[in-house]
């Protein structure tokens, strides 16, 4: 009965450990095609990237041309945005899309622009919308049911800006990075950073931390029954 009491501990403890591939530098296209198994940041979960039509009425930079890199572990993750991609004569350019991160209690979000630079009357700004525990309509900055909010960044006035909630354990996050030369100027991208703060669940550390133990003996206890043997 022990046994199969330590069995059942260690199936939900390795449960915690997910199936998806880690998480790895990329293009946007390469993320997209993920679906919904997503990757993976320490105990954290990043999928279901999808493509959203612009807000700003700009030019949709192609996936291809945005490069996604995970940063961090378990419960601090990241998500950095990034592009070289240059605005001017008037036409802005915009990349916008929505993607789910679940796993720990998260309790914070916070939204960093750097990298970027205008000229004149451009300028670049990074907008991160997060829906806690729900969803975003199909614009993915509306028809949350629930509990959400926006972070703003605009480069040389608000490079950084964050928020703070109640622990929830999924959140549906929105990143819009526009870059936009105005009537007369020049703007060019730069780097929209998504960094998380998440505090350990109680049970789930209890059962991780028990479930790795009994791994660790059992292996021992093999290798020791294999040496007796061999005697």
């Amino acid at each position: 009965m022990k046994q199969v009491l330590l069995l059942a501990l260690t199936a939900v403890a390795v449960s915690q450990l997910g199936v998806a591939a880690s998480c790895s530098s990329g293009s946007l296209a390469t993320y997209l095609a993920l679906g919904s198994s997503g990757c993976t940041i320490g105990g954290n979960t990043l999928s279901n990237f999808t493509i959203l039509t612009g807000l700003s009425g700009g030019t949709p930079i192609a996936p291809s041309s945005v490069t996604l890199n995970p940063m961090g572990s378990t419960f601090a993750p990241g998500l950095t945005i990034s592009t070289s991609q240059s605005a001017s004569a008037g036409v802005p350019l915009e990349a916008i899309f929505t993607y789910d991160i679940s796993g720990p209690l998260y309790n914070s979000i916070s939204a960093m622009l750097s990298g970027s630079s205008e000229t004149v009357d451009g300028a670049v700004t990074g907008i991160v919308n997060f829906c806690e525990g729900g969803m975003f309509g199909p614009d993915g900055v509306s028809g949350c049911a629930s509990a959400n909010g926006s972070l703003l960044t605009l480069d040389g006035t608000q490079n950084m800006d964050s928020a703070a909630f109640s622990k929830i354990s999924t959140l549906a996050v929105t990143d819009d990075l526009t870059i936009d030369p105005g009537t007369a100027g020049t703007a060019s991208g730069g780097t929209l950073t998504n960094s998380f703060t998440a505090v350990p669940e109680p049970l789930t550390s209890t059962l991780a931390f028990f479930g790795l133990a009994l791994v660790g003996a059992l292996k021992a206890r093999s290798l020791r029954t294999e040496s007796t043997r061999a005697k």
